[in-house]
């Protein structure tokens, strides 16, 4: 019913200054209709209900709110039978990730009782959550109706292309960065391949093993450099609201890799930067470390989500699109680059292989929801792109939650830089004229920033 009132709505103001807004809204009312009627990750991803769980106790923690906490806790068992009857059909692979994801959550129940905590009776329902999820019999397929994959890419994801399109411009991108780490790998280091020349890349020791604060001094760093180069619109919240620690163990199981995550709130009220622990022994990182911090915080993820929750137009700011959100953090590395931010000797290998990886998980994606290529022949395509054993078979596994997201890193960040290219060098005027629409469609905000070089 909101679909047809809003597809009205949409209609009528056409032609007006506030057809962005209808057609947006009707965008994401449609995409979370068909998400949850046809897609239906809540009736075959056991994470889904979990995740959901996760972060609704995260955020009671956090909340100034006494009631919060035992409000969540008293209703969990409630909410776990509610999600097992909800699920059917599960993949055998959805139900292991399932699996571990309980006996993470269990971990952390058990660290909350121990810190004093009052965990009510969460404990007896996860383990019966896991009891049912054991007794379920996997279905030996994830994969959705034929026609689900291309909708989800094509629109849910906002990509505007069907896959063998998206293919075809995620194999151009491969071909591109190869060149580029070809070049990087003759004269850095003559006579060896990219893939051998990724093992010489300079590694940034942490003081005391605490890798978590040579993030935050990066975090620092790069603030820093943006506001000395314009990047930051006027009134930007500084890093006073920006946090970074460790992704929480009950989320390992589905995520991937580092992460941002905001807390929704006009106005801004900041978010998290979550660094995986993992490297060398956990004692620091390679120098790429630096760039994933731009993707996720300055001017990435976070400068992103605090300028959509600073809009004045209230419509805005709660949405969200995918190509529109990784796209933008793509970017944000571009941009720190042409900005003088990074001016090592490794600095354009390091952009080219996070490109070459990003769009290699894209091809993955791609083969995986289209049946092309199983599991096993996805890991090894990852491992192709540098990833190791480990690593390359956890991602796969985590992808297929999520049909399509991939190939947003990709097609979103050669949406961005075709944009980029006609300001012709003016960072600070592209990044206040893009983060002052919020995250609207590509074709949309084209015409707008055709405006803003017409002036």
């Amino acid at each position: 019913r909101w679909e047809e009132r809003l597809g009205e709505a949409a209609d009528a103001l056409s032609g007006t200054k506030d057809q962005v807004d209808g057609a947006a809204l009707l965008h994401a009312i449609r995409t979370l209709r068909e998400q949850l009627g046809e897609v239906r990750p809540h009736r075959t991803q056991p994470t889904w209900h979990l995740t959901v769980a996760a972060a609704g106790l995260a955020e009671a923690l956090e909340s100034d709110d006494p009631r919060a906490w035992p409000e969540r806790i008293t209703r969990l068992p409630a909410f776990f039978d509610r999600a097992r009857r909800c699920l059917d059909a599960v993949p055998s692979l959805f139900l292991d990730l399932g699996l571990r994801m309980v006996r993470d959550l269990q971990t952390w129940m058990q660290e909350l009782r121990a810190g004093g905590r009052d965990i009510g009776e969460t404990g007896g329902a996860l383990k019966r959550f896991g009891e049912d999820l054991r007794g379920m019999s996997g279905k030996a397929t994830f994969l959705l109706k034929p026609d689900l994959p291309e909708r989800i890419v094509s629109e849910h994801l906002g990509c505007g292309a069907g896959m063998d399109d998206a293919a075809a411009e995620i194999d151009d991108e491969i071909r591109e960065m190869e060149e580029v780490l070809e070049e990087e790998s003759a004269r850095l280091v003559p006579g060896r391949s990219w893939i051998e020349a990724a093992g010489e890349v300079p590694f940034e020791r942490a003081a005391g093993g605490d890798v978590l604060e040579l993030y935050r001094r990066e975090v620092g760093r790069l603030e820093k450099h943006c506001r000395a180069a314009g990047l930051l619109p006027p009134g930007t919240p500084g890093s006073v609201l920006l946090q970074v620690e460790a992704v929480p163990g009950f989320l390992a199981a589905v995520r991937a890799s580092d992460a941002y995550g905001a807390r929704p709130g006009h106005p801004p009220r900041g978010g998290t930067f979550y660094v995986l622990r993992h490297g060398r022994g956990g004692e620091g990182r390679s120098a790429g470390y630096r760039m994933t911090t731009a993707h996720e915080t300055w001017p990435g993820h976070h400068l992103l989500d605090c300028s959509r929750w600073s809009l004045e137009n209230p419509l805005r700011r709660p949405l969200e699109k995918p190509l529109f959100y990784e796209g933008w953090a793509c970017l944000a590395e571009e941009i720190m680059f042409r900005a003088g931010a990074w001016q090592e000797e490794w600095d354009r290998f390091l952009l080219a292989k996070r490109r070459l990886r990003r769009a290699v998980r894209g091809m993955v994606d791609l083969g995986l929801q289209s049946g092309r290529m199983g599991l096993d022949e996805a890991a090894a395509c990852l491992e192709r792109a540098a990833f190791s054993p480990r690593e390359a078979r956890a991602a796969v596994a985590k992808y297929a939650l999520r049909p399509g997201y991939q190939v947003c890193y990709t097609l979103g960040l050669r949406r961005f830089l075709s944009f980029l290219e006609a300001f012709e060098g003016e960072l600070g005027l592209f990044v206040s004229a893009v983060l002052v629409e919020g995250e609207i469609g590509f074709d949309d905000l084209g015409k707008i920033l055709a405006g803003h070089q017409s002036k």
